[in-house]
């Protein structure tokens, strides 16, 4: 009991640091934008908005600030008739809250106004105002990851956090001694299976 106590534990620190790296990134990116823009430096705190939004976590204040703020912008540039402008922030605000997709999409309303504004000012662009409709399809276009690496990647996420248990229930005795053959096992099976996480991540 004791083992499975540690390595829940262990598990446990594992995420809450994780967890803390991506808020504290959204946060510094978040306040970065922030004083930025109060600087008049309108492009480079799109930039650091654009970060906040890929340190998204479910309740993510920064991540809405950062929406609002873009948003704001885009706005702004579309009172002043700066399309090209506009065009620019509804881009980034749309590619970085498509970033957050996981098991479900958040902001999923403010993408799809961003695509219609999109495919409005890039019609415009192109003189065809009847090309808005295409335009939009085109944005639209399912782009989910493929179900296939998504699979190996939760296979090796599973294979990578259970490795971890198991070698603290199979690979110590009681006494904090180390087992040479079972730390070798499960070792290797902690090592392929964060392989297989960061490959299913990375081809999905």
């Amino acid at each position: 009991m004791r083992k499975i106590g540690a390595g829940v534990l262990i598990v446990c620190i594992v995420l809450l640091m994780a967890w803390a790296r991506v808020a504290y990134s959204g946060f510094r990116a978040r306040v970065m934008a922030d004083r930025l823009l109060a600087q008049g430096q309108t492009a480079e705190a799109i930039g650091y908005y654009d970060r906040a939004l890929h340190m998204y976590y479910p309740g993510s204040i920064d991540t809405a600030q950062a929406v609002a703020s873009l948003k704001r912008i885009a706005d702004h540039f579309a009172a002043q008739n700066d399309f090209e402008a506009e065009l620019h922030v509804r881009r980034v605000l749309r590619s970085g809250l498509y970033s957050a997709r996981g098991l479900y999409q958040p902001y999923a309303v403010e993408i799809a106004a961003s695509e219609e504004r999109i495919a409005t000012l890039v019609a415009q662009q192109a003189q065809d105002e009847s090309a808005v409709g295409k335009h939009l399809a085109l944005l639209r276009e399912n782009r989910d990851p493929q179900r296939g690496w998504s699979m190996l990647a939760l296979l090796g996420f599973a294979l990578w956090i259970g490795a971890a248990l198991a070698f603290l229930w199979r690979a110590l005795t009681p006494d904090g001694k180390l087992l040479t053959r079972p730390a070798m096992v499960w070792g290797l099976v902690f090592v392929a299976g964060y392989a297989l996480w960061l490959a299913g991540l990375t081809l999905a």
